[in-house]
């Protein structure tokens, strides 16, 4: 009988409990999603991406979008300018794992407004999203460090040039703000009920009239009803004829 064969079998369970282990705590996790407003949908550009749990840092990009590596139960924050942080447990063991996070705009930064009676309700909207986001909107793009600098002399770097995570993150926000305003601007005007009541159109017919047709911001700002009707009815007249 060999009396070697139990000590055998227990240097392999070690072996392979061991190596089981190494792989477990190597097993990788891909965090993704987007970080967005959470009332008003506006995509977060390079807000950071914290694992706490391993230390590790990443950013979101212009589109909101980020990706970073964790493992199970890792701790990851979120945070942007302005904004309460976040936080979500990972739960996956392997693979790639979708997280979209909300962000809330802090309370105190939050300033009351009046609104006016006489204010279509696009405006009055307007006024309040401007007066939510009034704490990064109103803040100065501050110029690249060395801009003014006379050719030749050396170049100070600042910590608050737009190179900064900082003023990126204001700049691409600031963008992104004036373009969501653009379209819910259109969206205020160009309704599928306004729409129907000039054309006539219903169900698909009217969704994909609209989509063909979607209007010009510009465009639409120097209309007025009277002349937008006239738009949507040439705009009719000609898809009606494909």
């Amino acid at each position: 009988m060999n009396t070697h064969t139990p000590v055998k079998r227990l240097l392999t369970l070690f072996l392979v409990s061991i190596l089981f282990m190494a792989v477990k705590s190597q097993a990788q996790v891909i965090l993704t999603g987007s970080i967005v407003d959470k009332d008003n949908r506006l995509v977060l550009p390079y807000a950071s991406v914290f694992n706490k749990t391993t230390g590790k840092r990443a950013y979101s990009d212009k589109g909101g979008f980020y990706k970073i590596s964790a493992h199970q139960n890792d701790v990851v924050i979120f945070s942007f300018l302005g904004y309460v942080p976040d936080s979500v447990v990972v739960q996956q063991s392997l693979g790639t794992e979708t997280r979209d996070v909300g962000l809330v705009v802090e309370t105190r930064q939050l300033r009351g407004i009046e609104v006016s009676s006489g204010l279509s309700p696009y405006q009055a909207d307007s006024m309040e999203r401007r007066a939510k986001f009034g704490y990064i909107l109103d803040l100065p793009n501050h110029k690249l460090a060395g801009e003014s600098t006379p050719q030749g002399a050396g170049l100070v770097f600042s910590p608050f040039t737009r190179y900064s995570r900082k003023e990126k993150q204001k700049r691409e926000f600031k963008k992104i703000y004036a373009k969501a305003e653009m379209q819910k601007y259109i969206d205020s005007r160009f309704t599928p009920l306004f729409v129907s009541r000039v054309t006539s159109l219903k169900g698909d017919s009217l969704l994909h009239f609209m989509q063909d047709n979607y209007p010009d911001y510009n465009t639409l700002r120097n209309m007025n009803n009277e002349d937008f009707i006239y738009w949507i009815t040439d705009k009719y007249k000609a898809w009606n004829k494909k």
